[in-house]
Order: C-alpha cells, then structure tokens, then sequence
C-alpha cells in the first residue's frame, strides 16, 4: 500500500504535488512592538501548496493572526519540505535556529497515516523532536503540535479512507500521550473542514487555518509576557 500511495502522490495528476509551492525563504514578520519569534515546522499544510510564498502560506498567515490576537510583533521561520518526517526536521535545526524562539508549532501525521506508519513508531519519533526542541531551547518555550487532520482522499476506497481516519484517530492519541508527560508541550485541537488534499483555495485555506490554531499559542505568548 506505500508503494501505491508513493507512486500516486508522484504520477497522479490529482495529487497535492502537482500544485506550486514557495521556496525557501527568510521569515516572515508581522510588525508590531516586542517581536516575538515562532518557528512552524512540518510537512503537509506548512508547506504552501498552491501560493508562492511564505508570505501568503501557513507562515505568513500565522504570523497576521498571532499579531492581531496579541498585539506584538511576530516573526515565523517556516521548517517545511514535501515529505519531511519528525527525524529529518531534528536534523534540519539548528540549536542556533532556537535562539529566543518563543514558540515552535509542529504539524506532522498526514503523509505517514497516508502510508500507514505505525502509530507507536510515529509517536516515539515525534516525542524526540519534543524533546529535542525543549532541551534546546529557552525554558519557557511552548512547543504546540496541531492534531492530525485525515484528507478526504475521494478518489480513494472507503475501506482506505476509514483505514487514514483510523490513523489519524491514533497518531493524535499520540500526541495526547506525549503533553501529558512535557509541561511545556501543547496540543492544539485543530479540526477544519476534511477536504480533498488538492482542493487547497490558496491563501483563503491557510488564513482559515491560521485563525483556527492561533488562539491557543497567543494565549501563551501573553500569559508569558505578563509573568515577565
């Protein structure tokens, strides 16, 4: 079934690949007083499908979002590529990427239930780059990983639809395994609408998505600047 599934993503002209998607690039800021820096690390939705720019993906959207909620400046440093796992992020930051970071947002599970990684593998993965990022960081970082999200898959079987919504229900009681166990980790209940994975409306999908998940990550960013 991942052999199938890879050869999709790659040859189907429905495929999520086929879309453009930005480049690497430097941060994106919202302006405001006391700049505070979030670093948005994962595959799937943070990698910009169908905009060309951090600016006008997750990255960019999430930052206007923050701001609004908080009132402060926010710069987001987007950590993204097409099949990045929680192992190959670990390798792609640096300690010195987490200077002052304030907040990390992890969005990970899409592609590895697509292909039916194994929940407890995926888990233990995703609690080392936890880990990671908590022992490298401030003390008083937040680490918020958002709930996995099944795509509608509908060109697909039912029966592999049920099998992606079963993985899903898996990976995210994962993630409830593992904040239950760090003080500074988070999960963010984020549940938009399941839709098709190519069906992305551009930057109205990543503004609707920004919105939902923000609220829970500019409450600790105030609730740590008041205690400041």
């Amino acid at each position: 079934m991942k052999f199938f599934m890879l050869t999709w993503v790659y040859t189907s002209p429905h495929s999520w690949r086929g879309l453009p998607k930005p480049e690497a690039g430097p941060p994106v800021l919202a302006d405001g007083p006391h700049v505070q820096k979030v670093m948005l690390c994962g595959s799937g939705i943070v990698v910009g499908y169908g905009v060309a720019s951090h600016e006008l993906a997750l990255g960019g959207s999430l930052a206007r979002s923050l701001a609004a909620l908080t009132g402060q400046g926010i710069e987001v440093a987007t950590v993204t590529g097409a099949r990045l796992t929680t192992r190959e992020a670990q390798a792609k930051i640096a300690v010195s990427d987490l200077a002052d970071v304030k907040a990390v947002v992890l969005s990970f599970g899409v592609f590895e239930a697509l292909t039916f990684t194994p929940a407890r593998t995926w888990g233990r993965d995703l609690a080392r780059l936890a880990d990671f990022l908590l022992e490298n960081s401030a003390p008083d970082v937040g680490v918020f990983i958002l709930g996995c999200v099944p795509p509608k898959m509908s060109r697909f079987p039912a029966s592999y639809q049920r099998r992606i919504q079963t993985m899903t229900e898996r990976y995210n009681t994962e993630i409830e395994r593992l904040v239950a166990h760090r003080e500074q980790a988070h999960y963010v209940h984020f549940s938009p609408p399941i839709e098709d994975p190519e069906a992305i409306d551009g930057r109205q999908s990543y503004r609707a998505w920004a919105d939902s998940m923000a609220p829970d990550i500019a409450e600790f960013i105030l609730s740590d600047s008041v205690s400041e």
